[in-house]
């Protein structure tokens, strides 16, 4: 059955009424009915109750759909046209949607491939397929991981394929009531590749757990500060542990803007723990990827610099043309020496990640200094390595 895939945005002029609109035409008698995403319903409530109210929406949206990546696609598109909390919120609010559907759809580790999501958005998409991964857990014999990470493997490109591992995390999570240690043990197990990149997700579950998100909840007398839960990790999982720390917990007051509010939330930490700190909390600065790195800039510590440009969020040019990521990646020059390098390494790297390789061809090339060029191209051919701090 071909399929044409139309979506409308209609923009009303009184209260900016928002209404996404998804339909699906057949050739014949068996298309299915189409699918109206309705924002208008859950603007202007207050935060927790407008997340319940849009969690139901995009549950009910995607209800019953034999394929739901086209309305995912859909939600995906209206959240980025809503802006604000409901952007910022959808990729958490996703993974409740991604979970129960993947219970009432029956959904399974054999056929999982054929649900996920064929986008690199890190919001929306993202969020439905570790539901989805989540949703499944219950299906991985965790006395064989590898089995579960074999699937990840099939997945269509590098983010996706790091999203899936990233959903494992989330899914050991749950094998295991949101015990933290035997699921690090799984994704430990997974090999040094994989491993960070699904301790990631498994973190993300225990902050998810902290707040009460997406079902989650954390055993009696568990470490709710970051401080001491990142700071008793091992080496390899240290970043990870404090990638999404602040994401769903932000501090009361603090809107990361200013060097003094990285420092407040990472003050007295130092060495590794502080570089780590000070990514988990650039990620919830600036939304511009190119702000935050103003921001990195005027750092005074080199190490914290570092850390820093870890937690930019290329994600957010996603979409946007190659000489966009250029100009992104072409203001490592804010930054000096070793510092400087790092950061086309990381945001060549980065960059490649979402665009499935194409940027070292594509754009490195088009950066003015030659050691631009290298560190972009060296960081680009390493996106295959553990991502570590990544969304």
């Amino acid at each position: 059955m071909k399929r044409r895939l139309v979506l409308v945005l209609l923009l009303g002029c009184v209260g900016a009424v928002a209404l996404a609109v998804l339909v699906l035409r057949a050739s014949d008698e068996t298309a299915e009915a189409p699918v109206a995403v309705d924002l208008e319903a859950c603007r202007n409530l207050l935060p927790d109750a407008s997340r319940d109210c849009w969690t139901r929406e995009f549950q009910v949206a995607v209800e019953g759909r034999n394929d739901p990546r086209p309305t995912v696609a859909a939600i995906t598109l209206a959240a980025r046209n809503e802006g604000g909390f409901l952007l910022s919120s959808c990729h958490g609010l996703m993974h409740t949607v991604g979970r129960i559907y993947a219970r009432e759809a029956g959904v399974t580790l054999a056929n999982l491939k054929d649900y996920l999501p064929r986008s690199n958005d890190p919001g929306c998409s993202a969020g439905f397929a570790h539901g989805l991964v989540t949703g499944v857990g219950a299906q991985i014999d965790p006395r064989s991981p590898r089995e579960a990470a074999d699937v990840c493997t099939q997945a269509g490109t590098r983010y996706q394929r790091y999203s899936c591992v990233h959903g494992l995390g989330h899914a050991f999570m749950r094998i295991h009531d949101d015990r933290l240690p035997p699921a690090l043990g799984l994704c430990q197990s997974l090999g040094p590749r994989l491993a960070p990149d699904c301790a990631q997700g498994a973190y993300h579950d225990y902050w998810f757990a902290v707040v009460g998100a997406d079902d989650a909840s954390l055993p009696d007398g568990a470490v709710t500060d970051p401080r001491r839960l990142c700071g008793a990790q091992p080496t390899a999982l240290v970043r990870p542990c404090w990638y999404r720390a602040f994401v769903d917990n932000r501090p009361e007051g603090i809107v990361v803007d200013s060097p003094e509010h990285l420092d407040v939330l990472c003050e007295g930490l130092d060495g590794l723990q502080r570089e780590a700190c000070v990514t988990g909390a650039a990620v919830i600065g600036p939304a511009d990827p190119a702000v935050q790195l103003e921001l990195c800039a005027a750092l005074d510590d080199p190490a914290d610099a570092a850390g820093c440009i870890r937690g930019t969020k290329t994600q957010n040019l996603l979409g946007r043309p190659v000489s966009d990521f250029v100009r992104l990646i072409g203001r490592c020059e804010l930054f000096t020496g070793a510092t400087r390098a790092g950061c086309y390494r990381w945001l060549g790297k980065a960059i490649a990640v979402l665009t499935d390789g194409a940027f070292e061809e594509t754009g490195c090339p088009k950066l003015a200094e030659t050691d631009a060029r290298r560190n972009c191209r060296a960081g680009a051919r390493t996106m295959e390595d553990a991502l570590v701090t990544f969304s």
